[in-house]
């Protein structure tokens, strides 16, 4: 939670306290409620950020993952076809079927 939520819910909670000495419990009520509910929303966008934080994290690591390999593939060594011991490649038939 954010500093400014956090005191904002402790001066809802002193108010209530404050409203339940002096007797109007239905107020006091009220104001722990909406105490309550100002933490639980201040909670629900606080993970709300973390998880959009996440996952452009973890696209970012799949892009850069990505870019790596392709990085790497374009410095492989090449294969020489016609070096000693390898098979020549075959001509196409005169079947069309085969070509």
């Amino acid at each position: 939670m954010t500093l400014r939520a956090t005191n904002l819910a402790s001066l809802f909670a002193t108010l209530a306290m404050l409203v339940a000495v002096f007797g109007g419990q239905h107020t006091a009520v009220l104001a722990a409620s909406a105490s309550a509910l100002a933490l639980l929303t201040a909670a629900f966008w606080r993970g709300a950020a973390a998880v959009l934080i996440a996952g452009t994290v973890q696209a970012a690591h799949i892009a850069a993952a990505a870019l790596s390999s392709l990085r790497d593939t374009a410095f492989l060594p090449q294969r020489d076809p016609d070096a000693a011991g390898k098979p020549h490649p075959r001509a196409p038939g005169a079947n069309p079927v085969t070509v």
